[in-house]
């Protein structure tokens, strides 16, 4: 799969708390690594239309949440919106830890869950929404 065959729109909760930070860090790096695939980067927290009016597209969308709370996926549940992928990460090995700055290790490692997550479900499809 190469970029121009994907649009991914990664919805992350992006909260105060350290894996809030983390998922918006992690969707601002995977948005400046792969524009053309990442096409848009929603952050919870600051939208700027309904979220029923941003996940009215066709975009493959992938929704991060940075801990149990699962912020991002209640709001989509209102809504009745599925994501195509959900990475969770606390669920990847990563530890809440209050208010601390997120690592590179950490913004690394969801990284590449998120990409795992976007490649296990079209291993070799050819995508375009």
């Amino acid at each position: 799969m190469t970029d121009e065959e994907l649009s991914v729109l990664l919805l992350t909760c992006s909260g105060i708390s350290h894996t809030g930070q983390l998922t918006t860090m992690t969707g601002n790096l995977l948005r400046c690594r792969n524009p053309l695939m990442v096409t848009r980067h929603l952050k919870l927290t600051s939208l700027e239309r309904a979220l029923e009016k941003e996940l009215d597209t066709d975009e493959y969308l992938v929704a991060v949440d940075g801990c149990e709370e699962c912020c991002a996926k209640k709001r989509m549940d209102l809504l009745g919106k599925i994501p195509d992928s959900y990475v969770v990460a606390t669920r990847e090995g990563i530890e809440k830890r209050g208010l601390e700055e997120p690592r590179y290790d950490e913004i690394e490692c969801l990284c590449q869950a998120v990409a795992r997550a976007v490649m296990r479900e079209y291993d070799g499809a050819s995508v375009r929404r």
